[in-house]
């Protein structure tokens, strides 16, 4: 805490800088004890601000280009956490953030056998904020968006008003006392400045009636969920800025990121990837016909996108970015009210969002006007996964995901007589749920005494400097996505896929699956998640009465309509190639495309075992070449083991696939298929488990790790730091057990261009090739050297008869008499 002087200081330097050293201590003893005595005291105000749908580097202070100089300050002033997190999604943060307890713990979201549609009615002992600090004297306000359960006076509140969603035009009346058409609009009404207004008369209220006692304030903005609107002015401001595309604005935040120290550089040295097939978390077709071709649904390279359609997408953008803006600006009115009162030093603020920037692209209410000026009352529009994707920087996914882009959020505390060291960031790990045992315990407040122990932790000791936490289990659960956070760990999973797991305090942006390396530690996560989603089952669903449980029995997690939406957004893998088989073995994606006509009780069924199953391979250039399989009478099967870049650990995720295939009736000894980095895969499996392979077939296969993707890549995977992965290549790295395969006496065929850049032929088909020469074994191994071609989608690599006819015998038994071709040589 204290620096110790330097040899070179002088006798007075030092005597200088002693007595400064305990002029400093006094001052902060003084502070401390000034502190806890203000804590018993006199209780700060409380003005927690919700934001909706606010991206985590949406504001200046977390590496935005938008300006929020007043949310800025505060900053400045206070206190940045970055590792803070909601729930995903709106109505759960909100019933967490003032209850305390996990959404679900009080039936505020999905739990399969006690929720119907997600959002059910509190248990009578799940007070909320302003009913605890009813108990210390305080009196609470609201305004804003409420999307809880029940009245805000029926749950402790004493003043509530402009609980209203949708557009932040007020419309006009019509002349039947309905609203006309076309709509018409106030021109003196913006809900985000009505919010503030609001807001201001609650302050100036509580001066002039009830001084004595402190206040909260809950302020729940709508901004800047959809629909997009802003004012003129405020969309002028940033009318040009993002012109430059989202792929920009997105390496600039990050820079920026880096540059304050909001994002920790050993847990993101980079961005992460763009998930390009990833859109909207539902899908609407006919939000689209409404809003034309230059919508689009995918978070597509910005050089992708037409002239039109990257000055729409702009133009949202620049939307966005305006309601943002003002809402800053209003949020600065505030400020000055409650400075106005001297009520600032005392004031505790508390400033997030309610989930991530969102993808979705919907029309609702009175529709859109697509000729009407984008931003007005008369238009919806929605951000889309090009825009969140930026506005989530630097992380993976969206609001409703689980995944960091869609549950951190941006989190300001402000407080002048209680926070220390003004300016300084929190890495501490901490929830929605940990907002109320804060406050409570600041405002010196209590919980009813029927209250269940909560799940939340009191941040109130981070406040004045950084303190070291134990590590805590965090635990998500929306839309059917999943996701449990212990110490550093995170293991994640979206809706019907596999579990992930990521080390997040060298991993932040998910960017490197441990769920195969690490699979013991993804156990005890997994394990874990089911007994805290057993546990509180059991609590939300103690004082249901029989009749009650038996309704929400076999519910979905939402309703039908966005059921189905939900379902048509999700990715296709490219799995169900020619109308292949997609199941789950060991936790992983499998498919198999079976020949028409075959028996399911045929024993010794031909197959080739193809890698990798990736969720985009195989993919259409695979076509000609697997038709002429299932012609033959010859199945295709793959397994999704992730980027495992033929690590061991895969192959026990291998060895399932290969057992559910026997048992289904196929061969005990497949032909293998490599393409790029399933070269890795196959030859994985062929050094495992020799007598399990048939034959290796290959398209520009990699065999050498070093080459692709590398050592710094590959060797998370493969369990090991970049150095032991180098350091032990004559054990892990394939083509250094290459003579393995060789003594084996696997035959060999493979297609490889000679101007590959990517894997590189010399290093792999070549290198796969000598070590068979130099195991007197060159008769089994075929090379077609195909010149001029690099790693491409050259049509020759996928219709090679060579290639096509070799497979196919192999699977049927019969490679050795297809094996013994010459290699053709390099022109």
């Amino acid at each position: 805490m204290f620096a110790f002087s330097s040899p070179n200081d002088s006798p007075i330097d030092r005597k200088f800088l002693a007595a400064n050293r305990w002029r400093r201590l006094l001052v902060m003893l003084a502070f401390f004890i000034g502190a806890s005595k203000a804590r018993a005291e006199t209780p700060p105000n409380v003005l927690l601000i919700l934001a909706d749908d606010l991206g985590y580097s949406d504001l200046g202070c977390y590496g935005g280009e938008i300006q929020t100089p007043n949310l800025d300050s505060i900053a400045d002033g206070g206190l940045r956490f970055t590792q803070f997190y909601n729930t995903g999604r709106c109505w759960p943060t909100r019933g967490a953030l003032l209850s305390g307890y996990y959404a679900q713990q009080i039936r505020r979201d999905f739990l399969p056998g006690v929720t119907s549609g997600g959002q059910g009615t509190r248990p009578e002992w799940a007070q909320l904020l302003p009913e605890m600090l009813a108990s210390a004297g305080y009196r609470s306000y609201h305004t804003g968006k409420w999307h809880i359960d029940g009245k805000p006076t029926e749950s402790g509140f004493d003043v509530s008003s402009l609980n209203q969603v949708g557009r932040y035009f007020r419309p006009l009346p019509g002349k039947d006392g309905r609203r006309g058409r076309p709509l018409e609009f106030e021109d003196d009404f913006y809900l985000t400045s009505a919010m503030a207004d609001d807001a201001i008369a609650n302050l100036k209220q509580h001066q002039q009636r009830h001084s004595n006692k402190p206040f909260f304030q809950y302020l729940a903005f709508t901004a800047p969920h959809f629909p997009l609107h802003a004012l003129p002015e405020d969309i002028a401001i940033y009318d040009q800025t993002y012109q430059v595309g989202w792929d920009v604005i997105r390496r600039r935040r990050f820079e920026k990121m880096r540059s304050i120290g909001v994002i920790d550089s050993k847990a993101a040295s980079h961005l992460s990837a763009v998930e390009p097939q990833l859109g909207p978390p539902y899908h609407f077709p006919d939000a689209f016909e409404i809003l034309g071709e230059d919508e689009v649904n995918r978070p597509m390279p910005w050089a992708k996108l037409t002239k039109t359609q990257q000055l729409f997408q702009a133009k949202k953008m620049a939307i966005h970015a305006a309601m943002i803006h003002r809402m800053d600006i209003e949020i600065g009115r505030v400020f000055d009210q409650i400075r106005s009162m001297n009520a600032w030093e005392n004031t505790l603020v508390m400033f997030l969002s309610d989930n991530g920037a969102s993808a979705e692209i919907m029309v609702r209410g009175d529709g859109h006007d697509p000729q009407a000026n984008p931003g007005s009352g008369q238009t919806y529009l929605c951000l889309g996964p090009g825009w969140s994707t930026t506005c989530n920087t630097p992380f993976r996914r969206h609001k409703t995901w689980t995944h960091e882009g869609g549950i951190a959020t941006p989190f300001l505390v402000s407080w002048p007589q209680g926070v220390g060291s003004p300016g300084s960031i929190r890495r501490s790990v901490q929830h929605v749920i940990d907002v109320v045992p804060t406050v409570v315990e600041l405002a010196g407040a209590s919980r009813s005494d029927q209250s269940p122990q909560p799940p939340g932790v009191s941040f109130a000791k981070q406040l004045p400097e950084p303190v070291d936490t134990e590590p805590r289990t965090l635990w998500w659960y929306h839309d059917a996505h999943r996701a449990i956070r212990q110490g550093d760990w995170k293991a994640v999973s979206p809706k019907d896929e596999p579990w992930e797991l990521y080390h997040l305090a060298s991993d932040r942006i998910e960017n490197v699956d441990l769920a195969i390396p690490e699979g013991q530690k993804l156990r005890e996560l997994t394990s874990q998640w089911e007994k805290m989603k057993q546990a509180m089952t059991e609590l939300a669903s103690k004082d249901l009465t029989p009749e009650q449980l038996k309704r929400s029995a076999g519910a979905q997690h939402t309703s039908e309509k966005m059921l189905q939406a939900q379902r048509a957004a999700q990715p296709k893998r490219s799995q169900h190639l020619l109308g292949g088989l997609a199941f789950r073995v060991a936790d992983r994606h499998a498919f198999l495309i079976a020949p028409d006509g075959t028996d399911a009780g045929q024993a010794d069924k031909p197959w080739i075992f193809y890698a990798p199953a990736l969720s985009r391979y195989p993919d259409q250039n695979e076509s000609w070449m697997f038709k002429r399989f299932l012609e033959a009478g010859v199945a295709i099967a793959g397994i999704d083991v992730g980027e495992g870049y033929g690590s061991p650990h895969s192959q026990s995720k291998f060895d399932a696939l290969y057992d559910e295939m026997v048992r289904r009736g196929y061969s005990s000894k497949p032909a293998l298929l490599g393409r790029s980095r399933g070269g890795l895969w196959v030859s994985r499996f062929a050094i495992e488990r020799p007598e399990r392979v048939a034959a290796i077939g290959g398209i520009y296969p990699v065999f050498d790790y070093t080459t692709y993707p590398g050592i710094e890549r590959a060797a998370s995977v493969y369990g090991v730091s970049a150095s032991q992965l180098e350091q032990n290549q004559e054990s892990l790295n394939p083509i250094k057990r290459a003579a393995e395969i060789a003594e084996s006496m696997i035959p060999v065929y493979l297609v490889h261009g000679t101007e590959d850049q990517v894997v590189p032929i010399e290093e792999n088909s070549n290198a796969l090739e000598t070590a068979y020469q130099k195991a007197r074994q060159g008769e089994l191994i075929t090379v077609k050297r195909i010149p001029d071609q690099g790693h491409n989608l050259y049509q020759g690599f996928f219709r090679d008869e060579g290639l096509t006819n070799f497979l196919i015998n192999a699977a049927k038994g019969q490679a050795n008499a297809a094996a013994g071709q010459s290699s053709i040589p390099v022109r």
